[in-house]
């Protein structure tokens, strides 16, 4: 039972649910664009909160993630646990899959142990329907302690209904204080809960629920020194009386008292069936195992997997090129109205081409990552994920792992950082530190801009598929490194996989579209922060100091030839300027720092402005292309009549030719990702293991940008 201050105007609402569900589109139904995207505390997987008011109630809603039971054997269990026994949420609201019920209240069952009220949103409706499901009402939420609501996430419905009936559950605090189901385990079970419960309500644990410390103790899921601080002779009490329950409970059931608490909540599920629900007949997955008959194809699925990657792909460049356009001209325009309002000098460099140049030069590539996150929303959402991950297994296998790992190394497509915090659902450490190892050769979306500049520039009428094989060779040498691994020093056996597919699903549009909103939301966010201090750093060193004797009296003769007015003397004039400008260069900081690394990336083919970015790149990768932005800005001929960078660093007297870009694209794609991903390997796996990775992430672009150079150039590729 809780205690609720009746004059309480400010809520916390926490949604759980299965994997596949539907709860975060009903999340994104209650909540729409409001959604904030931040880190759980402590831990840097993504929390999805947001707030509203409602009838004068301040209501936070959080999406925790999607679990099939809070036995806490995952980092998402062990969070969403977490957050409802410490945070204590006025109302969990359970989010179901209706077609699938039995498995779905296992968790429903776990969390009214912990004394939550709860409201139940019966998800999928319309299949449950076709499947003949009816549920009585009134007799589950008797038994299920919660009322209910019927909805179709995907369509909309029932969301208004279900925010309605929060609201209204909240405001009537008897619905909070009278919340108190208890499962009957049986007999001899729950005489034991009893007696656990009762030592645990006499020592200092019992700010949280005894009866749920109970369960959880005899179950194994959890150490009583997990939230409390029992003194050594409470500690010594409650594991003596633990251990003489699970005794007792083992020499009256036969069974160890983990397995008869399973079964025994599975057996209060099934009553809790047989008497509210007509389960009617499971044909929903008819569908769906035909498709998967070709889908997940023993030889056919994998070439349509990869065709559904490359039609991504193709789409993130082709597609996004047009807005991508759009912005750069919109940046170029900005560049030239701010560079004529203000007066010529340091000011007007700084914001012009440091400032704008530097943002814009990232930002033209919103687009782009939208796209992309578009379509691996489109996937999830379809359900095809999971068959991905499935099919995945034979080839994870190849690399020591199982097809669980199979996720991290997808979702690091997306980035890096989540993807490495997502290993800690793989059961083993020896799989957990193999994947982190990995996880950088997988491209992430951030190398995506730098990717859109030099296949626009070089490779425009094969830039998909330029994009595509880089994708490829990421995956290639994720390979070859997990193989080298495992023949090596993780010579243990994997651990098994198990998956279950949920039934293909119409993907809904809003779900897209707020995904790819989220994503530009941060994107933006790393614009207005790490680009602009960088872009602005990187103007200071290329700007500073300036040069007092140049080699030659530039003024004078620039002067002299503006005079005679024709097209040589013009000629004459560009190359003059481009002199200047590069004695200015060579006399700055970042001029000094590329002469320093040249005798490294001078049997690459880069020249030094390449150099420096991809030093910079080391904070974010994004900041490779805002770095040339500057750069070029600064080294090369280049007023508000300039097309756009990617005209620049195309243009032959540059000395970048196609190879030397595939080169260039090769290194960006397989060094080290950025300074937050190395500090997520090291949270993860540990200093010794970060400093291993990021010496292979160094050495490997380096052999691999040094071999595709040079046999470009044995077979006559480097014009």
């Amino acid at each position: 039972m809780m205690n609720i201050d009746i004059e309480k105007k400010t809520f916390t609402v926490a949604l759980v649910g299965n994997p596949n569900s539907g709860k975060t589109s009903i999340f994104n139904g209650l909540v729409g664009a409001r959604a904030h995207v931040g880190n759980y505390p402590g831990v840097t997987v993504e929390k999805r909160s947001a707030k509203m008011t409602r009838a004068g109630l301040e209501i936070e809603f959080v999406d925790l993630p999607g679990v099939y039971s809070l036995s806490a054997a995952t980092l998402d269990e062990r969070i969403a646990r977490k957050f409802i026994l410490h945070n204590k949420p006025d109302v969990v609201i359970n989010v179901i899959d209706t077609g699938n019920l039995e498995r779905n209240l296992y968790l429903s069952a776990q969390v009214m142990e912990m004394g939550v009220p709860m409201i139940f949103a019966l998800n999928m409706w319309d299949e449950a329907q076709k499947q003949g499901i009816t549920i009585n009402e009134t007799k589950f939420t008797k038994l299920l302690g919660g009322p209910i609501v019927k909805t179709i996430a995907h369509k909309g419905e029932g969301i208004k209904e279900l925010l309605d009936l929060t609201v209204e559950f909240l405001q009537n605090t008897k619905n909070l204080v009278e919340f108190a189901p208890r499962i009957k385990y049986g007999g001899e079970i729950d005489k034991q809960i009893a007696e656990i419960s009762s030592t645990v309500g006499s020592t200092s644990c019992n700010t949280l629920p005894p009866r749920w410390y109970a369960v959880n103790l005899l179950e194994d899921t959890v150490n009583i020194d997990d939230f409390a601080k029992p003194t050594p002779s409470e500690r010594t009490l409650i594991h003596t009386q633990v251990a003489e329950s699970k005794n007792r409970i083992k020499k009256h059931l036969g069974h160890e008292s983990d397995t008869a608490i399973t079964d025994a909540r599975y057996r209060y599920i099934g009553d809790v069936l047989d008497s509210a629900v007509n389960r009617g007949t499971d044909t929903r997955m008819h569908f769906s195992n035909r498709l998967d008959s070709i889908l997940t194809h023993k030889y056919f699925g994998y070439p349509i997997f990869l065709f559904f990657m490359w039609l991504i792909f193709q789409a993130t460049y082709v597609i996004g090129q047009y807005p991508a356009d759009w912005i750069n001209h919109g940046v170029m325009a900005l560049q030239g109205l701010i560079s004529g309002i203000l007066p010529a000098g340091v000011i007007n460099a700084l914001i012009t081409d440091g400032m704008i140049g530097g943002m814009g030069a990232v930002l033209v590539f919103l687009p782009n990552i939208m796209i992309l996150y578009l379509g691996i929303a489109v996937m999830e959402d379809s359900g095809y994920m999971a068959r991905a991950a499935f099919m995945m297994d034979r080839f994870m296998r190849v690399l020591g792992l199982n097809g669980k790992a199979f996720i991290p190394l997808l979702m690091g497509f997306g980035c890096n950082v989540p993807a490495i915090m997502a290993t800690r659902t793989l059961e083993s450490h020896r799989d957990r530190v193999m994947a982190v190892l990995i996880i950088p050769f997988m491209s992430c979306s951030a190398r995506l801009s730098v990717y859109v500049l030099f296949c626009g520039a070089f490779f425009a009428g094969n830039a998909g598929n330029v994009i595509f094989s880089l994708y490829l060779l990421g995956i290639a040498v994720a390979v070859i490194f997990g193989r080298l691994l495992k023949k090596s020093l993780f010579k243990e056996d994997k651990s098994p996989f198990f998956m279950e597919f949920p039934p293909y699903r119409r993907p809904t549009f809003k779900t897209g579209l707020l995904m790819m909103w989220e994503r530009a939301k941060i994107y933006l966010g790393k614009i207005g922060k790490v680009i602009l201090v960088a872009s602005v750093v990187i103007w200071f060193l290329g700007a500073f100091p300036q040069i007092d004797n140049y080699s030659q009296d530039f003024d004078t003769q620039i002067t002299n030839l503006q005079q005679q007015a024709t097209p040589e003397a013009q000629e004459q004039i560009v190359h003059l300027q481009s002199q200047m400008k590069t004695e200015e260069i060579q006399h700055s900081y970042i001029g000094r720092l590329g002469n320093l690394i040249q005798p490294i990336i001078e049997p690459l083919g880069f020249n030094w402005q390449m150099g420096i970015a991809l030093i910079t790149g080391f904070v974010a990768k994004e900041v490779v292309v805002s770095t040339l932005g500057v750069l070029y800005q600064l080294g090369e001929d280049v007023d508000e009549t300039s097309t756009s960078l990617m005209n620049i660093i195309s243009d032959e007297s540059g000395g970048i030719t196609p190879l030397v870009a595939y080169a260039f694209l090769v290194f960006v794609l397989l060094y080290t990702p950025c300074v937050t991903v190395m500090a997520a390997m090291k949270r993860e796996i540990g200093a010794k293991w970060m400093w291993f990775g990021m010496s292979v992430q160094l050495a490997v672009p380096w052999v691999a940008a040094f071999a595709i150079y040079r046999l470009g150039l044995l077979f006559g590729l480097g014009a």
